[in-house]
């Protein structure tokens, strides 16, 4: 090296120390601390379905954000299965594994002055397990055989074999049955309507379809915590007008799938969006137990004939992830034999068939499913299939594809973080619901298999080969990926996601409020 060389290389060192000098003195903003007071409004997807279990059976997207402002979990847990304590400290599983001990957190106190504890734990689980009450998730929960009590703050469940989904059952924010309401509302008869609970919010109205209200909870154990006066839930079934009520100021957040308002959203500066990926997905469900969708070349010839692709740019703007599989990020399971699009081998599959195939439509009577209804019915007229569009309501087409009532219809498929037990209750032959009536022994065999083992290699294995036999027999064909979108006023503050479409409101404050700012 010549002395000139080594002159410059010995200065760009030197000034490279420098450089790390001062970068390493740099500190990055301090994240601004949070202010008490102020209110937030919501609005949601549709009116709320109630709040007692064995009258609402399961939660909509738009209850979520409502019931976890009011009741709490035993745990909360983590995006890699590690449960995170709430009602609960621990859990603690037998050598076994076909019992689980659990500490309760002492000193909480339902809105109604009832203390939390052992009794109120044991009851709202033995209700839910006891076949009387034909609670609607009683066979998701069915490997639990019964709920003890040990000591009052200390509950053990009992199961009748090692059962992998447990941690995410007691844990999960998108099923009813995790929450654990005030024992004396339940048995007054006053939690449906009026839902108490431990959480960092107290109902205090609700006005059918067209508000509920939250307030802050004084006796918080959560120390600090809420930092809103209280927060409003709008049902605005009509997502072009949820997100005009965002633009205007009548509301502070919401929850939207529709394309148009997300594209919107991320160009305006006064709005924040947050996205959160999810298991589950957007299908389309046959009745195969009906003809001309129990012959299989049929469902296959509708799988081939559809536009995944097409549909999502179209109607979601490519703001949805395309499934190829029911799991979505919560499982990775290769090629599971999807069917493209192939309009020519929808043909062949319907020729086969040799007659005409004439079907009815489910779709919801927003935009959005007018508009995924009318591709589908220009796609299928391509290949000679004749279809009648069918508006419903959400509740209308809930109800009839539980029942069975139905022919095709638009659907969603629930985002669990384990897939497993939704899978087997809507796929097992012998499970009450499997609404689109499949049956396939193979299937049966794989579904029993996950559910019955704790080796994760072994569940994987099971599941992907469910993925793939539900392409294979064309029992649904997907729609679009799940994913969950949340949009916010930029003065909204706290909001770290959009997991589950759910607005944690105990983290939530707002900007700019002149109240005394949080000690965290």
């Amino acid at each position: 090296m010549s002395k000139e060389n080594g002159s410059i290389a010995r200065r760009l060192a030197r000034f490279m120390a420098f450089l790390l000098l001062v970068l390493g003195h740099v500190v990055p903003a301090a994240a601004a601390a949070p202010e008490y007071g102020g209110t937030v409004t919501m609005g949601v997807d549709a009116d709320f379905r109630g709040f007692d279990p064995l009258k609402a059976r399961f939660l909509g997207i738009g209850d979520r954000s409502a019931i976890m402002a009011v009741e709490e979990r035993l745990f909360d847990m983590d995006s890699k299965g590690k449960l995170i304590p709430e009602l609960a400290l621990s859990a603690k599983a037998a050598k076994d594994n076909k019992s689980w001990t659990i500490a309760l957190r002492k000193g909480v106190t339902f809105h109604d002055g009832t203390p939390f504890n052992a009794d109120a734990v044991v009851e709202h689980w033995q209700r839910l397990l006891d076949p009387n009450n034909r609670f609607f998730g009683l066979s998701f929960i069915q490997p639990i055989q019964s709920v003890q009590k040990i000591n009052d703050f200390s509950v053990k469940f009992i199961l009748k074999h090692p059962w992998a989904p447990f941690k995410q059952t007691i844990s999960s924010p998108v099923g009813i049955l995790a929450y654990i309401p005030s024992p004396k509302a339940v048995r007054e008869g006053t939690q449906d309507r009026a839902p108490v609970g431990t959480g960092p919010f107290i109902f205090k109205e609700w006005k059918a379809n067209d508000r509920l209200v939250v307030v802050r909870n004084p006796k918080y154990w959560q120390k600090g915590k809420p930092y809103l006066d209280s927060v409003t839930f709008r049902p605005m079934p009509d997502m072009q007008a949820r997100f005009a009520s965002l633009q205007s100021g009548e509301t502070d957040v919401i929850r939207t799938d529709r394309g148009n308002s997300i594209q919107q959203a991320y160009e305006d500066k006064s709005l924040k969006v947050y996205k959160s990926d999810a298991g589950g997905a957007y299908p389309f469900v046959f009745n195969t137990s009906k003809p001309p969708l129990n012959d299989v070349r049929v469902r296959q010839a509708l799988a081939h004939a559809f536009n995944q692709e097409l549909l999502v740019k179209l109607v979601y703007k490519d703001t949805l992830p395309i499934a190829k599989d029911p799991f979505g990020n919560t499982l990775s399971c290769g090629d599971t034999g999807y069917r493209e699009y192939n309009p020519e081998k929808a043909r062949k599959l319907l020729a086969q068939y040799g007659k005409p195939v004439e079907l009815e439509l489910f779709h919801t009577t927003t935009p959005r499913g007018k508009e995924a209804g009318e591709i589908i019915q220009r796609l299928y007229k391509d290949v000679g299939v004749t279809v009648k569009l069918v508006p419903v309501t959400e509740g209308q087409m809930a109800k009839r594809v539980m029942e069975s009532d139905f022919q095709f219809s638009g659907w969603r498929f629930m985002d669990f973080g384990d897939m497993g037990p939704f899978l087997k209750n809507i796929l097992h032959s012998g499970s009450p619901l499997n609404y689109m009536k499949y049956s396939n022994p193979k299937m049966d065999e794989l579904l029993d298999r996950q559910n019955a083992s704790l080796d994760p290699v072994v569940r994987k294995k099971a599941l992907c080969e469910v993925a793939k036999l539900v392409n294979d027999d064309a029992v649904f064909f997907y729609g679009g990926g799940m994913r969950f979108h949340i949009i916010a006023k930029t003065a909204v503050q706290g909001i770290t996601g959009a997991e589950h479409g759910i607005v944690k409101m105990s983290d939530v404050w707002v900007k700019g409020n002149g109240k005394k700012v949080a000690v965290r």
